[in-house]
């Protein structure tokens, strides 16, 4: 895989703040590269600064692109289609509730839930206000928070931090009447001296110093281990999904947010003509090559996101209509095949990329439902439920002598046409409460129980 090919897959991924960044610094770093907020320059330049250029050596030539057709991810491990990110708190969190829930219109209200938390895991939005918004009721609502509530980490999708310093509480079996107290009276906690303190919730210095020192245990940000999704109060959203004149919801760039760069070609031309030392010469063509390869991986990125955007606002018609009951389930390997493209560029285009709709603004990822990709052609995607119940049924008839390894369970699995990575396996044990493979060897020759 060539340099360039890994900078023009890494602009797939980047958010509109990141590109904006990254585009400066190329500006800064190029003498022919214009940014279009830079008017002074930007009057120097003729019309012919906003097209492509081929006019470079051939042996200058930059690589094609191939962005939708090769997986860097996969290079020297072509039998291996898996898809690797970083997991985020609301990843996980989904993997959860495709694991515990198995209606439908359930499932559905917890994708919204999962995409209401903010950057701490909190709920910042009433349940009323999802209900009227997503034409669901408010009892199913308060249903799925209380669910979800109990989902790992402890104390995520609570209101404030009261309500979550009591969840983790109550999961220790540590609420007392004593810490009730002093959460009722949590505002005064920062304000007040111990002393003060201590008489407002009736307790004395040492019963105060013993709640105090069980609430240090807690942790009033359930997010902070996991990586967050953008405040959604701070997006700059990537598209709009608007009606057009036939009735339909479809995808629009939001061309303001987009970062614009042109190439100065009338300057190249003037320098070209007056360099005369070969290193000069070289260095300019060097900077007018990159420029060009630059435009045509940001047009690359923009029709990407373009084609993308609109496959998803196809499929999910009724949910911009109907609320969250009409999201369609919608794979990406739907939207690859549809579009020809590979799945991994799906999952890129769609990572930290924002669409501002009838129902509020979302990751693009949100209308995707989670699967795992089965390795047999014609099968069905397997359901990560589906995966769990192998994992267990595996752990159940494995010799006490040799427990399965992760990486022998990813073998096993991939027996069964299941394709999951060794994290995965890892993270599902967790989740079903399954010891690692030498803490099972340890319970087996103690004769303990598994988990």
């Amino acid at each position: 895989m060539t340099p360039r090919l890994q900078q023009a897959i890494r602009l797939l991924q980047l958010s509109v703040t990141e590109l904006s960044a990254y585009i400066n610094e190329q500006v800064e770093e190029n003498p022919l590269l214009i940014s279009e907020s830079n008017e002074q320059s930007f009057t120097a330049a003729d019309e012919s600064n906003q097209e492509f250029s081929s006019d470079y050596d051939n042996d200058s030539v930059s690589e094609p692109l191939q962005i939708a057709e090769r997986d860097p991810m996969q290079e020297g491990n072509t039998q291996n289609p898996r898809l690797r990110y970083e997991q985020t708190l609301q990843d996980y969190l989904q993997l959860q509730l495709s694991l515990v829930v198995d209606n439908e219109d359930e499932y559905k209200v917890g994708l919204v839930l999962i995409n209401c938390l903010n950057s701490h895991g909190y709920l910042d939005v009433e349940a009323q206000e999802i209900a009227e918004q997503f034409n669901v009721s408010f009892d199913l609502v308060e249903k799925m928070i209380g669910i979800m509530q109990k989902f790992d980490p402890v104390g995520v999708f609570s209101r404030n931090i009261e309500e979550c310093l009591r969840v983790q509480l109550r999961e220790k079996n540590a609420l007392t009447d004593e810490i009730d107290v002093l959460l009722i009276n949590l505002e005064s906690l920062l304000q007040e001296n111990p002393n003060v303190l201590a008489r407002k919730c009736n307790l004395d210095i040492s019963q105060l110093q013993n709640c105090l020192a069980v609430l240090r245990e807690l942790n009033p940000r359930p997010s902070s281990s996991f990586l967050t999704n953008v405040d959604q109060d701070h997006v700059i959203p990537d598209g709009f999904i608007r009606k057009n004149e036939n009735n339909q919801f479809v995808f629009e760039l939001n061309v303001s947010a987009i970062p614009q760069v042109l190439l100065n070609s009338s300057y190249y031309h003037e320098l070209r003509d007056k360099l005369v030392k070969p290193e000069e010469k070289q260095f300019l063509q060097a900077k007018f090559a990159h420029a060009n390869w630059l435009m045509q991986a940001l047009n690359q990125r923009l029709m990407t996101l373009k084609r993308v955007g609109n496959a998803i606002a196809q499929h999910q018609q009724e949910f911009f209509s109907k609320g969250i009951l009409g999201l369609k389930s919608l794979t990406l390997k739907t939207i690859a095949d549809q579009l020809d493209m590979h799945e991994s560029t799906v999952s890129r285009i769609t990572t930290a990329k924002y669409v501002s709709t009838p129902r509020g603004t979302f990751e693009l990822k949100f209308f995707f439902s989670q699967s795992i990709r089965s390795i047999s052609e014609g099968t069905e995607d397997v359901s990560a439920k589906s995966v769990q119940n192998a994992i267990v049924d595996l752990v159940k008839h494995e010799s006490q002598k040799a427990p399965l390894s992760d990486e022998q369970l990813v073998g096993k699995l991939s027996e069964k046409g299941m394709l999951v990575a060794r994290r995965t396996i890892s993270k599902y044990r967790k989740i079903l409460k399954i010891p690692s493979s030498q803490e099972r060897r340890n319970c087996y020759t103690l004769g303990l129980k598994k988990a």
